[in-house]
């Protein structure tokens, strides 16, 4: 006779299924949230790290936002680079002791902001958000790092430094030299410029010569100190607008030949204007940028005015000097 299942194998059975279908079920829905989780992190504008709690971090996850910085996910994930490998040599210090002493104090969670290098060796600012895991022991399991680009915002805040200090220099200062060489290290204080000149014109001739300069090649200043009157360089400043170009797109004539192997990419010429004559030009470089951003253009823009204001200033304290002189006599 053939043997017969009791109602109880058979429930017992179906439960077997049951459950087994339940977690197959589940264990689908997990991936799919973690796929979808990842998928959000990836969107947003931050790298998510997952890091081990030893030497420099190395990473259990990374999110797909850490091209932004020129590398790949899996260069980290793969120990072939640790975090700690990425961040400025000169913050590495500050940062590995910040996190030691917020794991000390018990802190859950802390923000600090320090510089890392870009793989082609741009230094880019971070804000990071670190979050820190520990076991029922109280030892740290793991650190979760939300790390954000903020090199735009901290460019904004030394520009505006720049503007804030030079003004206090300048409504203070009553010697010519001396302002020049501030303005100018004021200049060179922008990340993106890295050599400068400033240009007086003669108030009699109308030529056009080269009073400060900083970053030039001694071929430069050989080559570009001074410009007649009628030269197109002086006849380009007098027109009185800022003029933002490349290097090699300033070389107007055969004489500047001599300038056309000079390691300068981005340029700006920013006239400097008293009582509406343009009586000076600041002349900036870059040999790393092709273009300045235009928070910087209305930085060194402001800087030129506040130079114009100067010598208005200045020329009218000398115009007050000589008519007390005049009196006396």
């Amino acid at each position: 006779m053939p043997k017969t299942v009791s109602n109880s194998a058979k429930n017992k059975n179906s439960k077997q299924k049951l459950y087994k279908y339940l977690n197959e079920t589940a264990l689908c829905n997990a991936l799919e949230m973690a796929k979808e989780l990842i998928s959000v992190i990836n969107k947003v504008p931050v790298t998510v790290f997952l890091w081990r709690p030893e030497k420099y971090w190395p990473a259990e996850f990374v999110s797909e936002n850490i091209k932004k910085f020129e590398y790949t996910a899996e260069e980290f994930t793969s120990g072939k680079l640790l975090y700690g490998n990425i961040v400025h040599p000169d913050d590495l210090g500050m940062v590995e002791r910040e996190l030691s002493r917020r794991i000390e104090e018990n802190y859950v969670d802390y923000s600090q902001e320090y510089r890392i290098l870009t793989k082609s060796g741009e230094i880019r600012w971070v804000d990071e958000r670190t979050f820190i895991e520990v076991d029922k022991n109280g030892t740290v399991e793991y650190l979760m790092g939300i790390v954000m680009d903020v090199t735009e915002r901290k460019r904004k805040e030394k520009l505006l430094y720049i503007q804030r200090d030079l003004g206090i220099a300048l409504s203070t200062s009553s010697s010519l030299n001396e302002t020049l060489e501030r303005l100018l290290d004021s200049c060179l204080q922008i990340d993106e410029i890295n050599a400068g000149g400033i240009y007086l014109i003669d108030e009699e001739t109308g030529d056009m010569t080269l009073a400060f300069h900083s970053g030039f090649s001694p071929n430069f200043v050989e080559h570009a100190s001074h410009y007649s009157v009628n030269s197109p360089h002086t006849k380009l400043v007098v027109i009185g607008q800022p003029i933002y170009k490349q290097h090699i797109d300033l070389l107007l004539t055969s004489r500047d030949d001599a300038l056309r192997h000079e390691n300068l990419r981005a340029t700006a010429i920013i006239p400097v204007k008293s009582e509406k004559k343009v009586i000076a030009a600041f002349y900036l470089a870059s040999n790393i940028e092709f273009e300045l951003p235009d928070s910087v253009r209305t930085v060194i823009e402001t800087i030129a005015t506040q130079f114009g204001v100067f010598i208005s200033r200045i020329r009218l304290e000398e115009k007050l000097i000589e008519c007390r002189k005049k009196r006396k006599f």
